[in-house]
Protein backbone atom coordinates (compact mmCIF):
# COMPACT_ATOMS: atom_id res chain seq x y z
CA UNK A 1 0.00 0.00 0.00
CA UNK A 2 1.02 3.44 -0.20
CA UNK A 3 1.04 6.82 1.73
CA UNK A 4 -2.09 8.66 1.13
CA UNK A 5 -0.56 12.32 0.34
CA UNK A 6 -3.53 15.25 0.81
CA UNK A 7 -3.75 17.62 -2.43
CA UNK A 8 -5.88 20.12 -0.31
CA UNK A 9 -8.63 19.10 -2.58
CA UNK A 10 -11.30 16.19 -2.05
CA UNK A 11 -9.04 13.91 -4.05
CA UNK A 12 -6.32 12.10 -2.71
CA UNK A 13 -3.67 10.26 -4.74
CA UNK A 14 -1.02 7.33 -3.87
CA UNK A 15 2.70 7.29 -3.99
CA UNK A 16 4.17 4.18 -4.86
CA UNK A 17 6.30 2.12 -2.41
CA UNK A 18 8.74 0.11 -3.85
CA UNK A 19 8.89 -3.36 -2.26
CA UNK A 20 12.37 -4.09 -1.03
CA UNK A 21 13.68 -7.65 -1.76
CA UNK A 22 13.70 -10.19 0.79
CA UNK A 23 17.64 -10.02 2.50
CA UNK A 24 18.36 -13.12 2.74
CA UNK A 25 17.40 -14.25 -1.27
CA UNK A 26 19.23 -11.09 -2.34
CA UNK A 27 22.48 -11.93 -0.19
CA UNK A 28 22.17 -16.23 -2.29
CA UNK A 29 21.33 -14.47 -5.55
CA UNK A 30 24.58 -12.20 -5.01
CA UNK A 31 26.65 -15.73 -3.88
CA UNK A 32 25.24 -17.74 -7.17
CA UNK A 33 26.55 -14.53 -9.17
CA UNK A 34 30.21 -14.58 -7.85
CA UNK A 35 30.25 -18.38 -7.67
CA UNK A 36 29.35 -18.70 -11.26
CA UNK A 37 33.14 -19.72 -12.96
CA UNK A 38 33.66 -18.00 -16.03
CA UNK A 39 33.72 -19.60 -19.62
CA UNK A 40 36.94 -20.06 -21.04
CA UNK A 41 37.40 -18.64 -24.71
CA UNK A 42 36.96 -22.71 -25.84
CA UNK A 43 33.67 -22.63 -24.32
CA UNK A 44 32.51 -19.54 -25.99
CA UNK A 45 33.53 -20.26 -29.46
CA UNK A 46 32.13 -23.39 -29.41
CA UNK A 47 28.82 -21.92 -27.99
CA UNK A 48 29.01 -19.54 -30.86
CA UNK A 49 29.77 -22.44 -33.24
CA UNK A 50 27.15 -24.80 -32.19
CA UNK A 51 24.64 -21.73 -32.11
CA UNK A 52 25.82 -20.68 -35.44
CA UNK A 53 25.15 -23.56 -37.21
CA UNK A 54 22.17 -24.66 -35.62
CA UNK A 55 20.66 -21.69 -36.69
CA UNK A 56 21.32 -22.92 -40.48
CA UNK A 57 18.20 -25.08 -42.22
CA UNK A 58 20.73 -27.24 -43.91
CA UNK A 59 19.84 -30.86 -43.72
CA UNK A 60 23.34 -31.78 -44.83
CA UNK A 61 25.17 -30.16 -42.43
CA UNK A 62 22.96 -31.34 -39.67
CA UNK A 63 23.35 -34.99 -40.98
CA UNK A 64 27.13 -34.35 -40.61
CA UNK A 65 27.13 -32.68 -37.41
CA UNK A 66 25.67 -35.75 -36.04
CA UNK A 67 27.91 -38.25 -37.79
CA UNK A 68 30.53 -36.21 -35.99
CA UNK A 69 29.00 -35.85 -32.56
CA UNK A 70 29.60 -39.81 -32.94
CA UNK A 71 32.85 -39.97 -34.20
CA UNK A 72 35.99 -38.31 -35.03
CA UNK A 73 36.24 -38.21 -38.85
CA UNK A 74 38.23 -37.18 -41.89
CA UNK A 75 36.62 -34.67 -44.33
CA UNK A 76 36.78 -37.77 -46.94
CA UNK A 77 34.55 -39.57 -44.86
CA UNK A 78 32.24 -37.20 -44.40
CA UNK A 79 32.05 -36.39 -47.80
CA UNK A 80 31.55 -39.84 -48.76
CA UNK A 81 28.63 -40.13 -45.88
CA UNK A 82 26.81 -37.08 -47.72
CA UNK A 83 27.28 -38.42 -50.90
CA UNK A 84 25.88 -41.79 -50.06
CA UNK A 85 23.15 -40.27 -48.19
CA UNK A 86 22.56 -38.28 -51.70
CA UNK A 87 23.88 -34.89 -51.67
CA UNK A 88 24.52 -33.42 -54.28
CA UNK A 89 28.67 -32.77 -54.92
CA UNK A 90 27.63 -29.04 -54.73
CA UNK A 91 25.65 -29.39 -51.47
CA UNK A 92 28.79 -31.48 -50.09
CA UNK A 93 30.97 -28.69 -50.62
CA UNK A 94 28.92 -26.42 -48.89
CA UNK A 95 28.78 -28.42 -45.71
CA UNK A 96 32.44 -28.98 -45.89
CA UNK A 97 33.34 -25.01 -46.18
CA UNK A 98 31.31 -24.60 -43.34
CA UNK A 99 32.28 -27.33 -41.20
CA UNK A 100 36.03 -26.78 -42.07
CA UNK A 101 35.33 -22.88 -41.03
CA UNK A 102 34.16 -23.70 -37.49
CA UNK A 103 37.22 -26.06 -36.97
CA UNK A 104 35.20 -29.47 -36.84
CA UNK A 105 36.70 -30.59 -39.57
CA UNK A 106 40.20 -30.50 -39.40
CA UNK A 107 42.44 -33.34 -40.87
CA UNK A 108 45.79 -32.64 -39.22
CA UNK A 109 44.04 -32.22 -35.50
CA UNK A 110 42.59 -35.82 -37.05
CA UNK A 111 45.71 -37.42 -37.75
CA UNK A 112 47.45 -36.03 -34.57
CA UNK A 113 44.57 -37.38 -32.28
CA UNK A 114 44.40 -40.63 -34.08
CA UNK A 115 48.10 -41.28 -33.50
CA UNK A 116 48.15 -40.94 -30.25
CA UNK A 117 45.69 -42.78 -29.72
CA UNK A 118 46.19 -45.94 -31.66
CA UNK A 119 50.16 -46.07 -30.40
CA UNK A 120 48.58 -45.46 -26.26
CA UNK A 121 46.13 -48.67 -27.54
CA UNK A 122 48.57 -50.72 -29.40
CA UNK A 123 52.23 -49.80 -30.16
CA UNK A 124 52.94 -50.31 -33.83
CA UNK A 125 55.95 -49.46 -36.15
CA UNK A 126 55.82 -46.35 -38.41
CA UNK A 127 54.36 -48.85 -41.40
CA UNK A 128 51.34 -50.27 -39.57
CA UNK A 129 50.47 -46.54 -38.63
CA UNK A 130 50.78 -45.04 -41.65
CA UNK A 131 48.76 -47.64 -43.12
CA UNK A 132 46.29 -47.18 -40.79
CA UNK A 133 46.50 -43.27 -41.38
CA UNK A 134 45.71 -43.03 -44.97
CA UNK A 135 43.28 -46.02 -44.41
CA UNK A 136 41.04 -42.94 -42.82
CA UNK A 137 40.92 -40.65 -45.54
CA UNK A 138 43.63 -38.29 -44.34
CA UNK A 139 45.98 -37.14 -47.29
CA UNK A 140 49.59 -38.16 -47.26
CA UNK A 141 50.99 -35.31 -46.89
CA UNK A 142 49.51 -34.50 -43.67
CA UNK A 143 50.23 -38.29 -42.78
CA UNK A 144 53.93 -38.25 -43.60
CA UNK A 145 53.82 -35.26 -41.41
CA UNK A 146 52.27 -36.82 -38.30
CA UNK A 147 54.27 -39.56 -38.86
CA UNK A 148 57.62 -37.73 -38.52
CA UNK A 149 56.05 -35.56 -35.31
CA UNK A 150 55.08 -38.70 -33.86
CA UNK A 151 57.79 -40.81 -33.79
CA UNK A 152 60.16 -38.02 -32.36
CA UNK A 153 57.78 -37.78 -29.51
CA UNK A 154 59.07 -41.60 -28.98
CA UNK A 155 61.15 -44.33 -30.75
CA UNK A 156 60.36 -47.27 -32.61
CA UNK A 157 62.69 -49.43 -30.57
CA UNK A 158 60.76 -48.11 -27.39
CA UNK A 159 57.80 -49.31 -29.01
CA UNK A 160 58.59 -52.25 -29.82
CA UNK A 161 60.14 -53.14 -26.33
CA UNK A 162 56.71 -52.37 -25.40
CA UNK A 163 55.31 -55.23 -27.35
CA UNK A 164 57.93 -57.67 -26.41
CA UNK A 165 57.04 -56.80 -22.75
CA UNK A 166 53.49 -58.20 -23.61
CA UNK A 167 54.75 -61.22 -24.31
CA UNK A 168 55.95 -62.39 -21.12
CA UNK A 169 58.87 -65.00 -20.49
CA UNK A 170 60.40 -66.10 -24.07
CA UNK A 171 61.05 -69.71 -22.99
CA UNK A 172 62.40 -70.97 -26.09
CA UNK A 173 63.31 -70.64 -30.23
CA UNK A 174 60.31 -71.00 -31.41
CA UNK A 175 58.71 -68.27 -28.96
CA UNK A 176 61.78 -66.08 -30.19
CA UNK A 177 60.31 -66.25 -33.74
CA UNK A 178 56.86 -65.90 -33.02
CA UNK A 179 58.16 -62.40 -31.23
CA UNK A 180 59.75 -61.59 -34.49
CA UNK A 181 56.74 -62.28 -36.37
CA UNK A 182 54.39 -60.55 -34.63
CA UNK A 183 56.95 -57.25 -34.14
CA UNK A 184 56.51 -57.43 -38.53
CA UNK A 185 52.72 -57.51 -37.91
CA UNK A 186 52.71 -54.60 -35.91
CA UNK A 187 54.37 -52.49 -38.83
CA UNK A 188 58.52 -52.55 -37.45
CA UNK A 189 61.12 -52.69 -39.73
CA UNK A 190 63.63 -55.24 -39.89
CA UNK A 191 66.29 -53.24 -38.08
CA UNK A 192 64.20 -52.38 -35.21
CA UNK A 193 63.31 -56.03 -35.22
CA UNK A 194 67.09 -56.94 -35.30
CA UNK A 195 67.73 -54.58 -32.41
CA UNK A 196 65.09 -55.56 -30.76
CA UNK A 197 65.18 -59.46 -30.76
CA UNK A 198 69.14 -59.94 -30.62
CA UNK A 199 69.41 -59.38 -27.14
CA UNK A 200 66.98 -62.06 -26.20
CA UNK A 201 68.91 -64.00 -28.51
CA UNK A 202 72.16 -63.25 -26.17
CA UNK A 203 69.95 -63.99 -22.93
CA UNK A 204 68.73 -67.80 -24.59
CA UNK A 205 72.51 -69.05 -25.28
Amino acid sequence: MGEKIETGESSTFKVPVRKTQNPELRTQNLKSRQSRAPRTDDEMRSTRNVRRVASIPDRWLQLALRALARSDRTTIQIERLLTAKGATPGQVRTAVRRLTALHYLDDVAFASRWADRRLARMPMGRARLQEELLATGCPDPIVQATLRVTYRKVSERDLAMQVVATVGKIASPQMLGRVARLLSQRGFDEDTIETVVEPLMRERS
